[in-house]
């Protein structure tokens, strides 16, 4: 790397940094899937799939469950709001609004301009 181009990156880093720093989540400020493994047999543990999102500006936030044909089968309801630190629990029961079967499942939540997708797997 020659130096004009070490320089120019590094202009760009700078410049760039501030807008980064809103559009990146710190380690505090992460949304994430608390547990992709399912197990809704009534136990209380595991019964439900929850996403935690980090949401500090109470966007609107669209969070569906998809069978692998990418039918919708359920929208995931708010199951708690953190007023202290951001967070917003997602939940989808597998058990709620009609018995969906054991197998793969995809998750999509969208909050503002990011999109965090996956896999769920719910064992019965």
């Amino acid at each position: 790397m020659n130096l004009l181009t070490a320089i120019m990156l590094m202009a760009a880093l700078l410049t760039l940094a501030p807008v980064a720093a809103l559009c990146s989540p710190s380690g505090l400020g992460q949304s994430v899937a608390l547990n992709k493994l399912v197990t809704p047999n009534g136990d209380h543990r595991n019964d439900a799939f929850v996403f935690r999102c980090y949401n500090p500006r109470d966007a609107v936030v669209e969070a569906r469950i998809y069978d692998l044909a990418g039918r919708e089968i359920a929208q995931m309801r708010l199951r708690s709001v953190g007023t202290a630190d951001y967070f917003h629990n997602y939940e989808w029961d597998p058990n709620a609004g009609g018995h969906h079967p054991g197998g793969i499942y995809i998750y999509q939540i969208r909050l503002e301009n990011k999109v965090y997708k996956g896999t769920i797997t719910v064992i019965r």
